[in-house]
């Protein structure tokens, strides 16, 4: 076993640490009530704190059980604590102490709110949905199930429009179905209407457009994605839903991992039943935005193409290439790779950041979070460091993409990797719009003729030797890694 590279506290420096918070607490204006909690909380969280060192040590193996058990002591302890304790006291250093000891305890990044921020936040609020004259609208599917449903209660008028929208209508439609004694005004029917879209009780009932040559950028989570994704947004036909893709998909019942009593993120073949195609495609289709931002329904109805580049990322999707290609047959696979040592070392980072959780409290498994795709066996790995769990993932994201596309015409697919990207930008986003047949233009040439930016998702600055911070831990992984078994090893075998 390996020892944790940040230090872990023993139970008696914990008991030393929560004795300060809780002699603290007794000099300030606390309740006897409320001290009485606090003083078992207390005592609760050191004895957990010593069944876990007596398990694990300083050893990395017992890395997400501290996490956990940080987590408790910021929500139940010191998240109350804090208002009662004197400012420059030693139970205030305490809880610093013990909130900050991992990397693990931090919380989520969020960006900074400036002026500027503040002000597109404000725009964005006064900002009304663009109506068309030539477009339908419709009341959406399982109304009641709409947050903005239980608001109706309180807008009558909003409530009597909504109804005649029960049919796909057009905005002259319905005004010529108004009736006289409803006294409602063309303008305040375009403001009703504007304000049902945003309530999302209405729609737009539209023809989805034909998703020509789809491009899906598929690969192991922090394989950098993010960055190639951004880069390629930037071609002049790529249209983008701006993110990734989880709710999206599964958003749709059936294809939320829940369905498969959380059994992975993996979707075949089978998956892709016609309503569900039809659904996802449309989902994304109203979701559509151009380089420029730009809206696909806002675009007045005779300006929207009707044949779209889509562009697309989401690293769970690196278990759904089979489903991909039913749902889109004309997909298109960009294969990103990254180095394991590389990857690893940056889903572990992305672990410990917190900011990538994608599902809490799963069944069977002993913590309360599970970052990243949800692996087909993952069950298997409660009993395993972060650096195994981290490597498990690289590992199957990569045998299942590499065994996917081994089923699909090689014409369908191209390999990327990720240092060539960081290293070789014009030449590595020249040879995939060779492969996808994109439009060279002068924006797509000013964004390759530097070195690209740092992705918006970057933890910190990317850096060939990054990963020997957990060195000593993806070491011991590293032998059962992913090998990909090329007969053509030139594809990966490029010097470091």
């Amino acid at each position: 076993m390996e020892s944790c590279d940040c230090e872990v506290l023993t139970p008696q420096e914990i008991g030393n640490w929560t004795a300060e918070i809780l002699a603290d607490a007794q000099s300030s204006p606390i309740s006897p009530e409320e001290l009485l909690q606090l003083s078992h909380k207390l005592k609760e969280f050191s004895c957990r704190w010593e069944q876990a060192f007596s398990r694990f040590g300083e050893y990395s193996s017992g890395e997400l059980t501290y996490r956990d058990l940080i987590l408790d002591f910021k929500e139940q302890i010191a998240s109350k604590a804090n208002k009662w304790l004197p400012q420059s006291g030693k139970g205030k250093k305490a809880i610093e102490v013990i909130s900050s000891m991992l990397s693990t305890s931090n919380p989520p990044v969020t960006k900074r709110i400036t002026k500027g921020s503040l002000a597109l936040a404000r725009k964005k609020l006064k900002a009304q949905s663009k109506l068309h004259g030539e477009a339908r609208y419709q009341v959406v599917d399982n109304l009641e199930l709409q947050k903005g449903f239980q608001q109706l209660v309180s807008m009558p008028k909003h409530a009597q429009i909504l109804e005649f929208f029960r049919s796909s209508s057009t905005l002259a439609e319905v005004g010529h179905s108004l009736p006289p004694e409803l006294e409602i005004t063309e303008g305040e029917l375009v403001t009703i209407t504007q304000q049902l879209l945003e309530l999302k009780v209405l729609e737009e009932n539209f023809p989805s457009p034909e998703f020509e040559k789809p491009l899906f950028i598929v690969c192991a989570p922090r394989a950098g994605s993010t960055l190639l994704f951004e880069t390629l947004s930037q071609f002049p036909e790529l249209w983008t839903i701006a993110s990734e893709s989880h709710e999206t998909i599964e958003g749709i019942p059936e294809l939320h991992p829940s369905t498969r009593n959380f059994s992975s993120n993996r979707l075949i073949e089978a998956d892709a039943l016609p309503d569900i195609c039809s659904t996802l495609r449309e989902r994304f289709a109203r979701q559509l935005l151009d380089r420029d931002r730009r809206a696909y329904l806002e675009l007045p109805v005779n300006q929207r193409p009707r044949m779209v580049r889509f562009l697309e990322k989401t690293p769970k999707n690196a278990l759904r290439i089979p489903f991909l290609k039913a749902v889109f047959p004309g997909a298109l696979f960009i294969y990103l790779y990254r180095d394991p040592q590389d990857n690893i070392s940056s889903i572990m980072e992305g672990w410990r950041s917190r900011r990538f959780v994608a599902y809490k409290n799963l069944p069977g498994w002993p913590f309360r979070e599970w970052s990243f795709l949800l692996t087909p066996g993952w069950l298997s790995l409660k009993n395993c460091s972060l650096a195994e769990i981290a490597a498990y993932q690289w590992n199957i994201a990569n045998t299942y993409i590499w065994e996917d596309l081994q089923a699909l015409p090689a014409s369908s697919w191209c390999l990327v990797r990720y240092w060539d990207l960081v290293r070789e930008p014009a030449k590595t986003i020249k040879a995939i719009s060779e492969f996808a047949g994109l439009t060279w233009d002068s924006k797509i040439e000013q964004v390759v003729s530097q070195s690209l930016p740092i992705s918006r998702l970057t933890l910190s600055a990317p850096s060939p030797d990054k990963w020997r911070k957990n060195e000593r831990e993806i070491a011991k992984v590293l032998p059962v890694s992913f090998d990909l078994g090329y007969e053509d090893k030139d594809k990966l075998s490029r010097e470091q």
